[in-house]
């Protein structure tokens, strides 16, 4: 245990890794850090001695474990570590590694208050620069990685894991970073400024007992139940824990055990929400066994699914 209150720590730093701050950069816009001066004095003199204007560019493949406290999974994601050429710094101190949206995705699903404490700074810009805030005056706390940098026949590999992680029972609100972290990460990591005006956002099948937690409002549903096979589309202007507060039975469709959410963008009208529900049943109808339409289906209820809506 860190002897810093809520933090939680391996013994010591791993052999050949450095620290790393969690910052702003790492999740928006820039997506990339600066290998430390110190650390790049380490390499071998031989392979700095190689690189040069004409050999300056490696893509490289990052082997990232989770958190302990997410099961120390290891993925890898595609990455560039980059040499650049300024004026008055020393080469030691001009490298940089770049990554793309999915590692930053994964950052922020592995770190939420990290995430939610950069987007906070970013999105308060000139507020906290008129206070002279650093992002780190935010939230009182300093989440850290720890990356290794080796070179091997000219190239190099890379390792980055925890290094300290604020405990989940520590963050403060936990569930609310967790719940909202998807539409967070939708919204600032996979978004142009003007796709977030009309993007729709899809959630992943959740277990029935989750519905009480959903609070965002002007929603299409799916309600499923996956081993029966049936399927039942619907709409609400209110949130799902609204619509459906716990042991009230459904009209229609009682043995539903899943479902997901399309999120529909603040501005949608009742009129278009109503028409994209009323597609959406006209196009299940067409496609599985249903007591809407005599038309036969495309898919038979042993490929398909069966539509429980009674209403078109």
């Amino acid at each position: 245990m860190d002897k810093r209150s809520n933090r939680v720590q391996p013994i010591r730093l791993s052999p050949e890794f450095f620290p790393l701050d969690i910052h702003k950069s790492m999740f928006i816009n820039d997506l990339m850090i600066t290998i430390p001066q110190y650390y790049a004095e380490s390499w071998d003199p031989k392979v700095l001695a190689k690189h040069s204007k004409n050999n300056n560019k490696w893509d490289v493949e990052i082997t990232y474990e989770s958190p302990k406290e997410t099961g120390k999974v290891k993925r890898t994601f595609k990455a560039k570590l980059s040499l650049f050429f300024a004026r008055g710094r020393k080469q030691t101190s001009s490298y940089r590694l770049k990554w793309d949206n999915m590692f930053a995705v994964q950052l922020a699903n592995d770190y939420p208050k990290s995430f939610v404490r950069s987007l906070e700074y970013h999105i308060g810009d000139e507020y906290y620069k008129e206070q002279k805030f650093t992002e780190y005056d935010i939230g009182g706390f300093k989440e850290q990685l720890q990356v290794k940098i080796k070179w091997k026949n000219d190239s190099p590999i890379i390792t980055i894991k925890e290094f300290f992680r604020v405990r989940e029972e520590s963050q403060g609100f936990p569930k609310v970073f967790k719940e909202l972290s998807s539409y967070l990460i939708a919204d600032y990591l996979l978004s142009s400024e003007d796709e977030i005006l009309r993007r729709i956002q899809i959630t992943k099948w959740k277990p029935r007992k989750e519905m009480s937690k959903e609070l965002n409002e002007n929603n299409i549903y799916l309600l499923l139940n996956r081993n029966q096979k049936e399927l039942y589309f619907g709409e609400t202007k209110k949130s799902l824990a609204q619509r459906y507060p716990k042991n009230q039975k459904h009209h229609s469709f009682e043995d539903w055990t899943e479902y997901s959410i399309i999120q529909l963008p603040p501005e949608t009208s009742e009129h278009t929400r109503l028409l994209i529900e009323r597609i959406l049943i006209a196009v299940g109808s067409k496609l599985f066994p249903n007591t809407l339409y005599s038309d036969l289906p495309v898919l038979g209820a042993t490929r398909g699914l069966i539509l429980k809506n009674k209403r078109r």
